[in-house]
């Protein structure tokens, strides 16, 4: 660490990355630091309102139907390849390039293990927040006489991610209407825990979808199964 480092007590963001929701440690799959931190990031809550339809109305009546999504952006992380900023908390990079990359792996690389990107936490001061990317735009500002980048800004949108497990402790687990974490027994399989949870064995298709299983077979004792709300 840097002198000014130490005397600043700088700390950088740091994204880790998950294979599951909840970001479980056991699950963890890497970390990274902002290699310089941003100077501002904008997040964003919405709600989501329902309005009756009625003849002649003189006006809107918004009755509350759902919290809508919440957003994460950090509009510029720079990243210098010149040496004239140094990177205290982070190994530097050899390029421009090995650090984007590096950077992309962790925030939207596939998982051929769980069929999807993983999950991520960012942790910055008092910032915490599970989240999936939406996007990563990458835009490069200085290079070589070869064309090589020296220097690039990062924009990362993010979306807060809130695990099933959860919500079915937010919603309680009396009501099939509710979304519900089941964890795998000896005997189990899909068409038995759907009948248990719906009073419906039919259901044990959208089941293995949502939980992105390979096939309806795919499930083994300790693994946990989420059951959402039924569609009706």
């Amino acid at each position: 660490m840097s002198i000014a480092d130490t005397i600043m007590g700088l700390k950088k963001i740091k994204i880790e990355s998950f294979e599951d929701a909840a970001c479980s440690l056991s699950k963890k799959k890497g970390e990274i630091e902002a290699f310089i931190n941003p100077k501002s990031y904008t997040t964003k809550k919405v709600i989501e309102y329902s309005t009756p339809e009625v003849i002649s109305d003189s006006g809107q009546t918004y009755f509350f139907s759902k919290m809508g999504d919440e957003t994460l952006v950090f509009d510029e992380i720079i990243v210098d390849g010149t040496g004239i900023t140094e990177s205290s908390t982070t190994v530097i990079p050899q390029d421009v390039e090995t650090y984007i990359q590096d950077f992309q792996d962790i925030v939207c690389d596939y998982n051929g293990d769980t069929h999807g990107t993983n999950y991520l936490k960012i942790s910055w001061a008092k910032l915490s927040f599970q989240c999936v990317c939406k996007s990563v735009t990458v835009k490069y500002t200085l290079f070589k006489p070869d064309g090589t980048p020296l220097r690039a800004s990062i924009t990362l949108d993010l979306q807060k991610n809130v695990d099933w497990e959860q919500k079915a402790k937010e919603a309680g687990n009396n009501s099939p209407d509710l979304t519900h974490v089941r964890t795998v027994k000896a005997g189990d399989t899909l068409p038995l825990m759907s009948y248990q949870i719906y009073g419906d064995s039919s259901y044990y298709l959208e089941i293995a979808r949502v939980n992105k299983l390979a096939g309806v077979n795919a499930i083994k004792p300790g693994d946990q199964i989420y059951f959402p709300p039924l569609k009706k």
